[in-house]
């Protein structure tokens, strides 16, 4: 599956990975862990059953963001605004390939 951009999630700087999510139940940590397998379409489904919260609705806005599906991307991030952050986790668009494209063009 062709995506615009991969979501990294961090926390206190540090990129987590699915180890740093394995052995916990809660469907909203579920979808984290399935966004760091790049998974996302599994990931939407525990989202949409995990307690309503901002990560929920970021993630699913960003996920839909990610799928190029931009009106219900908007939807998510408008209701991710109703509610409160649980976490301290942040949410990052990273580009592999502009990275890519930068690294290249320093080493030139």
């Amino acid at each position: 599956m062709r995506v615009k951009f991969r979501i990294g999630i961090y926390r206190n700087g540090r990129r987590l990975k699915k180890r740093d999510f394995q052995g916990l139940r809660d469907p909203l940590f579920i979808g984290m862990r399935y966004i760091t397998e790049f998974k996302y379409l599994e990931a939407t489904k525990w989202l949409l059953i995990a307690e309503d919260s901002k990560e929920k609705y970021t993630l699913l806005g960003m996920i839909n963001e990610a799928l190029g599906q931009s009106e219900q991307a908007r939807e998510f991030f408008e209701n991710a605004q109703r509610y409160e952050r649980i976490t301290d986790y942040e949410f990052i668009r990273e580009y592999p390939e502009r990275e890519l494209t930068e690294h290249r063009n320093q080493t030139s």
